[in-house]
C-alpha cells in the first residue's frame, strides 16, 4: 500500500511550488496568507493535478486551464494562464467546447459530450485528467472572482470571452459513471480512513477516481484543512455554502450529498430541503442569509452579479471568515464540476432531480440569451479601448453616463450625498470588472445594472432588518382612488410642490416598484434594455411598471385628483 503520509509531507516541504506553476508566487495566494493551511492545501491539489505525469501533456492542461478562464469571463485567470505572451490553447477543439459546458452549464454535460471526447481519441485515464484540470480551473476562478487580485502579468491580448453553449433545457444527460471505475481501494487507505472519520462514509465520487489515489489524497487533505475545521466559520455554515452552491449549479448529486451531510450535523430535514429549494425562506440568521446570499453568487457565470466581501464585512465577518467563504465555494465548484464530468452513482436517492431547467429558477438571476448577438452600442468602441487598458476612455464612459446613474441612484436612494457615494462605488466597480463585459448588452445597461445592485446593498446596510425582497401585502393591491385627475396639474400646484410630492411617492413605493419606475420614467430606458438591467424577463418588468404607476396615482390622488363636482 502506498503511504500517503509521506507522500503528504513531501508535497507540503516544497515552498516552491508556486514557483515552479507560475514562475512567482501569485497575488491569488497572498491574499490568502492569513489562512495558510488552505493555500497549502490548495497548493497540493494543484500539485497533484498539474504536474504530476499523466495522459495529458502538461500544455493541454494549460490550454484547459486558459479555456476555462475565457469561459468564465475570469481576466486574473486568463492573464495568469497565457503569461509571459505565450498563448496556451493547446487543446483540441473538441476538448475546448467539453471544457467550455463543464465550467459555464455542467449541468448539461452528460454520455455524448464523453463519447465525442472518446471519439477525438481520450482514454479514460485521459478523460479523468482532463475533468479534473477543468475542476481546477473553476477552483482558481472562483477564488479570483471572490477575492478580486491585482494581476500578476499584463495579459499579451485582450480576454476574448468565449460564447455560452447552446443550452438544450430538455437534454437527457444519461447515467453514469462516464469512465471506467477501478477496483475499490483498501479498507486501510488513509486518505479513506478521513472520510468515514468525518463522513461515516467515503462517498462514491472518490471510488471513480480509484485509478488515481494521489489526486484523493490531495482532495481529502483540502477537505480537512478547509471544510471540516470550526475555527472561523462553523462546519455547518461551509456544508450549507456547499449545499447552497450544489443547488444553484443544478447538481443532484451533490445536493443529496450535502443534505445528509448536514443531516448528520443536526440540522433539521425541513431546514435543508428550504435551503436547498430556496434559502432566502429558511430559518436562518441574518448574517447566515447574508453568508448564503454571497456565496451563491460564485457559482456558474453570470454577467451582472457580483461578489461582495463588503456586505459580508458589514454583516459581521471578519476577513478570516470571508476568506474561509471564499475558499469552501471554490471548493464547491471543484467538487461539482468533477460530479458533472465523470457522472458517478448517487450515495443516496435524491429527493429531487436537478436539471438545466433549474438554473434559472431563481428571480435574482439574469436570464442568460445564448444566441442573441451583441446588441448596437455607441460606447462600443470605447468600451474596447477601456478594455484594453485605456484610463481616457473609461473616463469618458464615466463623463457619458454619469448624470443619468447618479439620477437613478438618488431616485432609488432619496439621498444625494448617498447617492454620489454609491456613483463613485459603481463606476469603481464597473473599471475593476470591465474585463468581464462580454458585450451581451449595452454598456449603459451593464453599468447600471451594477448601479442598481450597489444602491441595493446600501440599503440593506442602512436598514438591516428590512427585507427589499418581501413587500407586504402588494400582490393584493387594488387601486381605490380611481377619479379623474385635473387636466392640469398646475392649476392645483406649483412645480416645486409637485415635484417635491412626486419624489416622495416614488420613495415610498415598494423597492422592487420603485426601481423598475425609475428606469423607464425618469432615465428613459427602454423596456428591454430596463428588463436586462434588473434581470427580468419583458413581461416581469412592464408588470412592475405598470403596479408601481397604480401605486403612485393612488398615492397622489389627493393631490392632483380633479374635485368632484357637488350636487347641491
Amino acid at each position: 500500500m502506498t503511504d500517503t503520509r509521506t507522500t503528504r509531507d513531501e508535497a507540503e516541504a516544497q515552498p516552491d511550488l508556486l514557483v515552479r506553476l507560475f514562475g512567482m508566487v501569485p497575488n491569488l495566494f497572498r491574499l490568502q496568507n492569513e489562512l495558510p493551511q488552505v493555500v497549502r492545501a490548495e497548493e497540493r491539489l494543484m500539485h497533484a493535478i498539474l504536474l504530476q505525469e499523466g495522459p495529458l501533456p502538461k500544455d493541454v492542461k494549460g490550454g484547459l486551464l486558459s479555456t476555462v478562464a475565457r469561459a468564465r469571463r475570469n481576466n486574473y485567470c486568463w492573464a495568469l494562464n497565457t503569461r509571459g505572451g505565450i498563448e496556451q490553447s493547446d487543446c483540441s477543439p473538441e476538448l475546448g467546447r467539453a471544457a467550455v459546458k463543464l465550467a459555464s452549464t455542467g449541468c448539461a454535460f452528460g454520455v455524448d459530450d464523453v463519447n465525442s471526447l472518446r471519439a477525438d481519441g481520450l482514454t479514460d485515464a485521459g478523460l479523468l485528467d482532463a475533468i479534473l484540470t477543468i475542476a481546477l480551473g473553476q477552483l482558481l476562478c472562483t477564488l479570483a472572482e471572490a477575492l478580486n487580485p491585482e494581476l500578476d502579468f499584463v495579459p499579451s491580448a485582450a480576454l476574448d470571452p468565449l460564447p455560452l453553449p447552446e443550452l438544450d433545457l430538455d437534454a437527457r444527460t444519461g447515467a453514469g459513471p462516464y469512465i471506467a471505475v477501478p477496483p475499490r481501494r483498501s479498507f486501510d487507505f488513509v486518505p479513506y480512513a478521513t472520510l468515514r472519520d468525518n463522513l461515516g462514509f467515503v462517498p462514491n465520487l472518490f471510488h471513480t477516481q480509484g485509478s488515481r489515489p494521489d489526486v484523493i489524497e490531495a482532495e481529502v487533505h483540502a477537505f480537512e484543512q478547509i471544510i471540516v475545521p470550526d475555527e472561523h466559520l462553523s462546519r455547518v455554515q461551509k456544508e450549507g455554502i456547499l449545499l447552497v452552491l450544489a443547488a444553484a449549479n443544478a447538481n443532484s448529486y451533490c445536493v443529496a450529498l450535502q443534505s445528509q451531510i448536514l443531516a448528520a450535523l443536526g440540522t433539521g430535514e425541513d431546514d435543508i430541503g428550504q435551503i436547498a429549494n430556496d434559502f432566502r425562506h429558511a430559518n436562518l440568521s441574518r448574517s447566515d442569509l447574508t453568508l448564503y446570499e454571497e456565496t451563491q453568487k460564485l457559482s456558474w457565470p453570470i454577467e451582472g452579479r457580483e461578489f461582495s466581501a463588503e456586505r459580508l464585512r458589514s454583516a459581521g465577518f471578519a476577513s478570516a471568515h470571508v476568506l474561509e467563504a471564499c475558499a469552501t465555494a471554490a471548493w464547491g465548484n471543484f467538487f461539482s464540476t468533477l460530479q458533472f464530468g465523470i457522472g458517478c452513482a448517487p450515495d443516496f436517492t435524491p429527493e429531487r432531480v436537478f436539471s438545466a431547467k433549474d438554473l434559472y429558477r431563481l428571480a435574482t438571476l439574469v436570464r442568460p440569451i445564448f444566441d442573441v448577438g451583441a446588441p448596437d452600442d455607441p460606447d462600443s468602441d470605447l468600451v474596447c479601448q477601456a478594455q484594453s487598458g485605456s484610463k481616457d476612455a473609461f473616463e469618458e464612459l464615466v463623463r457619458r453616463h454619469n448624470r443619468r446613474i447618479f439620477g437613478t441612484l438618488a431616485g432609488i436612494l432619496g439621498d444625494l450625498d448617498d447617492a454620489r457615494d454609491a456613483t463613485q462605488e459603481a463606476f469603481l466597480k464597473a473599471y475593476e470588472h470591465i474585463g468581464r463585459f462580454e458585450r451581451r448588452s449595452k454598456f449603459s445597461t451593464w453599468l447600471t445594472s451594477i448601479a442598481v445592485n450597489t444602491a441595493t446593498e446600501s440599503l440593506r446596510r442602512r436598514k438591516p432588518t428590512e427585507s427589499l425582497d418581501e413587500i407586504a401585502d402588494d400582490d393584493d393591491f387594488r387601486p381605490r382612488q380611481v377619479q379623474q385627475w385635473a387636466s392640469d396639474p398646475e392649476e392645483i400646484l406649483s412645480a416645486a410642490q409637485r415635484n417635491s410630492l412626486v419624489r416622495e411617492a416614488v420613495l415610498r413605493l415598494p423597492y422592487k416598484y420603485r426601481v423598475a419606475v425609475l428606469l423607464r420614467e425618469i432615465s428613459q430606458f427602454s423596456t428591454e434594455d430596463a428588463a436586462a438591467a434588473l434581470g427580468l424577463s419583458v413581461p416581469a418588468l412592464k408588470a412592475r411598471v405598470l403596479r408601481g404607476r397604480l401605486m403612485l396615482r393612488e398615492s397622489l390622488a389627493a393631490h392632483f385628483a380633479r374635485p368632484e363636482k357637488s350636487n347641491a
